[in-house]
């Protein structure tokens, strides 16, 4: 297959790109070039049109990671011209090139609850892709609007479409911050202590490359435990969510982010452990 990667310069792709050029050949798209690949690449705007539809010409698939992801390093209007009008982008000239495979790399952040500016509670936990949408912030406004113009384009030009909604993706390097921030559940309340190692995440992408999906899915993307150092979920709902239904039974260390679908739909297979992790830091 030729396959599109663009924000081929980011975190996810550095670690997805190996992966791919194994058995496909692969096409980087960036405003600046890898640190190490020997895939051919193009310089380019994501929402440079013109651009995206030479490179996705004779391209089977196109896996989109490009994205500005943090509301305090870049101005929102940036944010959301980079996400929802570079996404527009992408999918038109998919479209036009007869591109019939698209990878979105959506995040949690689409719920609002990570992010919010205000408050917001789950309506019930664990949380599955049925779960109401509530973004607050630019990022995950732009990464809902994205996942909405994934679903109509799927629909309206017979495209095959999945949106992977990472929770926070854990890269090597990251073991302090995560460890420090571990030790006390208060930290990471607000994103339900959800992470995913980016091994996982990169695992996900291939699954859903190699799936025989049709038309638009959406999966939620995160490890089967908690990134805390003495997880205890009963302990961590009747102290942090006391009023919030939940929904069925979670095991003492269950992560709050329901896979379930994921998994029965395009195999995915969480290996990486938390605790794991921990003990080689040790």
């Amino acid at each position: 297959m030729k396959i599109v990667v663009t924000g081929s310069s980011g975190k996810l792709a550095q670690y997805l790109v190996p992966k791919l050029t194994n058995k496909h050949e692969v096409v980087l798209y960036d405003k600046q070039p890898p640190k190490q690949s020997h895939a051919h690449f193009i310089k380019g705007e994501v929402s440079n049109m013109d651009k995206l539809i030479k490179t996705f010409s004779g391209a089977d698939a196109v896996i989109h990671l490009a994205a500005l992801r943090s509301r305090y390093n870049h101005l929102p209007m940036n944010v959301m011209e980079t996400n929802v009008v570079g996404t527009f982008s992408v999918l038109e000239a998919a479209h036009n090139q007869g591109v019939k495979k698209l990878i979105f790399s959506s995040s949690d952040a689409v719920l609002g609850i990570a992010q919010g500016l205000h408050d917001i509670e789950p309506e019930y936990l664990p949380i599955n892709e049925k779960h109401p949408l509530k973004p607050q912030d630019p990022y995950g406004i732009s990464k809902t609007l994205g996942e909405e113009m994934c679903q109509f384009y799927a629909m309206g030009y017979d495209m095959n479409i999945i949106a992977l909604r990472f929770s926070n993706i854990f890269c090597p390097g990251d073991e302090k911050k995560y460890l420090n921030d571990a030790r006390d559940p208060s930290v990471r309340r607000k994103s339900l202590w959800a992470w995913v190692h980016v091994e996982d995440a990169v695992q996900a992408i291939m699954s859903s490359l190699a799936s025989n999906l049709q038309g638009f899915e959406v999966f939620h993307i995160a490890a089967d435990d908690l990134c805390l150092s003495n997880p205890d979920v009963p302990y961590l709902l009747s102290t942090y969510f006391p009023e919030i239904p939940i929904k069925r039974s979670l095991s003492n260390q269950e992560g709050l982010i329901d896979c379930r679908k994921a998994k029965h739909r395009i195999g995915l297979k969480v290996r990486k452990r938390f605790e794991k992790i921990m003990t080689l830091q040790k």
